[in-house]
């Protein structure tokens, strides 16, 4: 992995490349954004770049180190993810251990800590503690998708470096550098809204089921009866939560574009770029005030999910609401 294998996060990555480069590098750094646009990519690139070997142009990709953490093997590169839904207490008590010990190949260690936001209040506590008393030659990369979950003790501790989503033009033209047609690219990118993890995701071979599954949903709330609105929340109600999100996330899409295309304006600027012609034909079913009522709806949906709200009873408010704005077209 090499530092011109990211794209975009142009400053960032300068004012990392600098710091390692003069040997400045502060003994624990915050990266923050959301999920999916290139953290954890830069985090590894900057972790092998503070363990190579070489005199200059680190990481080199050939030295000892740089192989063995391609293959996941370094015993002085250290990543924590959450076990489950959070990373525990016994996992920042491990890492305590492992901070106090000696580097085994090199002058020093590296720990990815990947969803530092999903931390308990447990772990947060004794990770402080690491960071106020740092014991060894060991530098901590966290990584947070929501930077206000953290404890604010913590930030202060680290050097906070925030990520924004690439431009819908950036990501596709690096899209199709890997290989993918221009297209694809383009809707991947503006689906992903910047998110390279997500657009490559999406381009995947299943990826746009779940977006394809709402457009097959939307259209049975405008062309059936009342009766179609229990089959779909049934449907609704088997999916996990973070999938109906997920799902929500789309139609909110989905009735932007609408919105867009109802009110006539510029198809570059939608998001499924790919289904121009379905959004022509159902634009004029809907109106300018339907449409934002229907947006409210899936913000109060959204908000009940996340406050663990029912998701039976969520799913038919939805789908009633929507329901109702269209048929008083």
């Amino acid at each position: 992995m090499q530092w011109t294998e990211v794209v975009g996060h142009v400053e960032n990555l300068k004012m990392l490349r600098h710091m390692e480069s003069s040997r400045r590098m502060p003994h624990s750094v915050l990266f923050s954004g959301p999920n999916g646009i290139g953290k954890y990519m830069v985090a590894n690139v900057l972790g092998a770049a503070l363990l190579c070997s070489a005199l200059e142009s680190r990481p080199c990709g050939i030295c000892q180190s740089c192989l063995q953490i391609a293959h996941g093997t370094h015993p002085d590169f250290l990543v924590i993810r959450p076990d489950g839904a959070n990373i525990k207490i016994e996992q920042i008590r491990n890492l305590q251990h492992e901070a106090g010990l000696a580097p085994y190949l090199g002058l020093r260690r590296v720990c990815i800590i990947d969803g530092a936001d999903l931390m308990t209040v447990q772990a947060s506590n004794s990770l402080l503690k690491i960071l106020e008393e740092p014991a060894g030659d060991i530098i901590f990369i966290l990584i947070a998708a929501n930077r206000e979950m953290l404890l604010r003790t913590i930030i202060s501790r680290c050097m906070d470096m925030r990520f924004q989503p690439l431009t819908d033009s950036l990501l596709a033209q690096a899209l199709i550098k890997k290989g993918f047609l221009p297209q694809g690219s383009e809707v991947a990118a503006r689906l992903s809204r910047g998110r390279m993890g997500i657009a490559l995701s999406i381009l995947q071979p299943d990826g746009l089921v779940m977006r394809n599954q709402t457009v097959t949903i939307m259209e049975r709330i405008l062309e059936g009866e009342v009766a179609e609105l229990w089959d779909l929340a049934s449907i609704l109600e088997k999916m996990e939560r973070k999938e109906l999100l997920e799902l929500l996330g789309y139609f909110s899409y989905l009735l932007r574009d609408t919105l867009m295309t109802l009110t006539g304006q510029e198809q570059n600027i939608l998001f499924n770029i790919d289904l121009v012609e379905w959004l022509s034909r159902q634009a004029p079913r809907w109106s300018e005030k339907g449409l934002l009522e229907a947006f409210n709806a899936i913000e109060e949906a959204r908000r009940a999910l996340h406050a663990n709200g029912n998701t039976r009873l969520t799913s038919e408010a939805l789908l009633i609401k929507i329901y109702d704005v269209v048929k008083e077209v």
